[in-house]
């Protein structure tokens, strides 16, 4: 199964990523946040190791971790009704 493209809603502040690995998820935060890895792990208090590992797959984090990742790419975590 192929993963669909994020979708933005009609308002920017909401974009929802259906199916999308946690992986590529951060990933995407952080490069559309302008953030290199280094920064990233300084901001969200990790090493760089980890980030690569977490967007490689490597390592999955746990939903306090992504949080405090996507928080500091300037995203957040949201639950929406599955609609399937």
């Amino acid at each position: 199964m192929s993963n669909p493209a994020p979708e933005t809603s009609n308002n920017d502040a909401v974009t929802i990523l259906n199916d999308t690995p946690i992986a590529e998820a951060l990933r995407q935060a952080r490069e559309k946040a302008g953030l290199s890895v280094s920064t990233l792990a300084r901001s969200a208090r990790t090493s760089r190791a980890a980030i690569h590992a977490y967007e490689t797959s490597a390592r999955e984090p746990n939903v306090t971790t992504a949080l405090r990742l996507l928080q500091a790419c300037g995203y957040t975590i949201g639950i929406v009704p599955d609609r399937r």
